[in-house]
C-alpha cells in the first residue's frame, strides 16, 4: 500500500511540473513558427495562379537532397550519414537550425494572396524619366527576382560551400523541425530536388529524447516536455503523409531502415545516387559529448506514456505503432 501510494505521489509531483512548465514555457498551443506554417502554402498557391512562369524547372541545373524528420531521435542523423555514404551528395546537419533560416525566408511570402501584391506594383516601363511622373511609391522589381533572391542566398549558405569543400554538386541538409509547407517552399525553388521523410515510434522517439533539458530559440519551446515533444512529432508526420507524394518525396520508418526491411536501392534510385552503403546501419556513433560513455537507459513514466499516446494515438494506430 505504501509502494502504491509513493508511486502515486510521485507520480502526481511530475504531472503537476510537466503541466506546470508546459503553461508557463510553452503554453497549450503550438508556437506561431509552426501553427502557422500551413500559410506558406496558401501563399505559394495564390503565387502559381498569378505566376504560372515561376514553376518552370527547364534547365534547373540545381537537384538536391532533404531530410525531414518527425522530431528528434526519429532518424534523421543515421539518414544523412547514410545519403553521404555515396559520395555524391553532400548533407549538411540542421545547418544553424535555432536560426530558423529556411522557415523565416518561407513565411516572408505568407503576405501574398490574390490581390497582393496589387499588379501596379509592378510598372514595367523602362524609361527612368517617365517614372518620375507616375505614383511610384511601390514601385517593385518583379517577382522571379524575389524568388531567385531565396535560391541564391540558400545556394551561396550551402551549395557552393559543398561544392569547394568536398568537390561535388549535388548538396542538400536535414532537418527535425521543418513542416511540410517549408518541403514545399523549397520544391519552389529548386524543383529538381527530391525529399526524404523519416518518421519513428513517438515513444521510442521521446525515450530517446528524454534527459535533455535545453530550450529551443526556433520554433521556441521547450522540447524535452512530452506534450510539446508529441505536438510537434504529429503535426510534422500528418503534413509527411499527406504531402510528401507531391514534392518528390519518400516516407521511410525508422524501425524497417535499422531491421534491413528496406531496399536500399529504392532509396539511391530516388535521389539518383549510384550506390548507399548499407554498413552505415550497423555503425552505432555517439554525440560530439563524451561519445563513449555508457548510456544509461532512459523509461517512460505513466504521466509521459498517458501524453505521448493521448496525443499522438490517431498516427500510432494509423502507423501501426498502438
Amino acid at each position: 500500500m505504501q509502494n502504491f501510494e509513493d508511486i502515486l505521489r510521485k507520480t502526481t509531483k511530475i504531472g503537476t511540473q510537466v503541466l506546470t512548465e508546459a503553461f508557463y514555457n510553452r503554453k497549450f498551443t503550438l508556437p506561431p513558427e509552426l501553427k502557422e506554417a500551413y500559410k506558406i502554402t496558401k501563399a505559394l498557391k495564390y503565387i502559381k495562379q498569378r505566376w504560372p512562369e515561376l514553376w518552370n524547372s527547364n534547365n534547373d541545373s540545381e537537384y538536391p537532397v532533404f531530410i525531414f524528420s518527425a522530431g528528434w531521435r526519429s532518424g534523421s542523423t543515421l539518414m544523412q550519414r547514410l545519403v553521404i555514404s555515396s559520395g555524391e551528395v553532400a548533407i549538411w546537419g540542421e545547418p544553424f537550425g535555432r536560426a530558423g533560416i529556411i522557415p523565416r525566408l518561407a513565411i516572408t511570402l505568407t503576405a501574398f494572396n490574390n490581390s497582393w501584391p496589387p499588379d501596379n506594383f509592378f510598372d514595367e516601363d523602362s524609361d527612368l524619366l517617365n517614372l518620375s511622373n507616375k505614383w511610384i511609391a511601390n514601385l517593385t522589381p518583379p517577382i522571379n527576382y524575389l524568388k531567385q533572391a531565396h535560391r541564391e542566398l540558400i545556394q551561396q549558405w550551402l551549395a557552393i560551400p559543398a561544392k569547394k569543400r568536398f568537390g561535388i554538386s549535388r548538396w542538400g541538409f536535414k532537418e527535425v523541425r521543418l513542416t511540410i509547407d517549408h518541403a514545399r517552399y523549397l520544391k519552389w525553388l529548386f524543383p529538381n530536388a527530391r525529399f526524404i521523410f523519416i518518421y519513428r515510434n513517438l515513444f521510442d522517439a521521446y525515450r530517446s529524447w528524454k534527459g535533455n533539458l535545453w530550450g529551443d530559440i526556433w520554433p521556441g519551446y521547450f522540447s524535452w516536455s512530452p506534450i510539446v515533444f508529441a505536438r510537434h512529432w504529429r503535426l510534422l508526420l500528418e503534413g509527411y503523409l499527406q504531402g510528401y507524394k507531391e514534392v518528390d518525396g519518400i516516407m521511410i520508418k525508422f524501425e524497417d531502415l535499422i531491421s534491413n526491411k528496406i531496399d536500399l536501392n529504392e532509396i539511391a534510385n530516388h535521389i539518383g545516387v549510384k550506390k548507399l552503403d548499407a554498413s552505415v546501419l550497423k555503425k552505432k556513433i555517439g554525440g560530439p559529448n563524451k561519445p563513449n560513455k555508457k548510456r544509461r537507459k532512459k523509461f517512460l513514466t505513466p504521466f509521459e506514456y498517458m501524453i505521448l499516446k493521448f496525443i499522438g494515438r490517431p498516427l500510432l494506430k494509423k502507423l501501426g505503432y498502438c
